[in-house]
């Protein structure tokens, strides 16, 4: 298995991954959004022991609205990708460092709300974010020797 490759098989793998993680990221996203802001559900993860804080619910709405354009501006990128476009390299560098932080600042942000995002009820979204983390740094690698296009 060779990453060196932007369009190996585990390559393309990898862009097939996060395509399907954002489709479902935009999916649930977009469902949660046109939901009116006072009968929104709390937030579909399991919460501190004292429940999710008003200003945790407004900040994680918050961060599903950019989400939501980043999961649409990242099915661009798939698209992009495998028509070898010119422009997908800077769009993959923009949505996967958006994608990476953002989870990131959610795992953070839960963790010191004290909700277990590092346990087990967290687990299916941590274990879905390894491949985009290590698709994020071959993507560099990718961009800054020139191998995209």
């Amino acid at each position: 298995m060779s990453l060196s490759d932007p369009y190996s098989i585990a390559s393309r793998a990898l862009v097939v991954w996060y395509g399907l993680f954002q489709a479902g990221h935009l999916a649930l996203n977009a469902r949660y959004q046109f939901v009116p802001f006072a009968d929104r559900p709390p937030l579909p993860f399991t919460p501190p022991t004292e429940g999710w804080l008003p200003q945790t619910i407004a900040f994680g709405s918050g961060m599903a609205v950019a989400d939501l354009f980043n999961a649409a501006l990242s099915l661009l990128l798939v698209a992009g990708y495998f028509r070898r476009a010119s422009w997908a390299g800077w769009l993959g560098t923009v949505t996967l460092t958006i994608s990476v932080y953002a989870a990131l600042a959610f795992t953070w942000g839960a963790v010191a709300a004290g909700a277990p995002a590092l346990g087990l009820s967290y687990l299916w979204l941590n274990l879905a974010m390894i491949p985009i983390v290590v698709l994020f740094v071959a993507w560099l690698y990718w961009v800054t020797s020139r191998k995209l296009g």
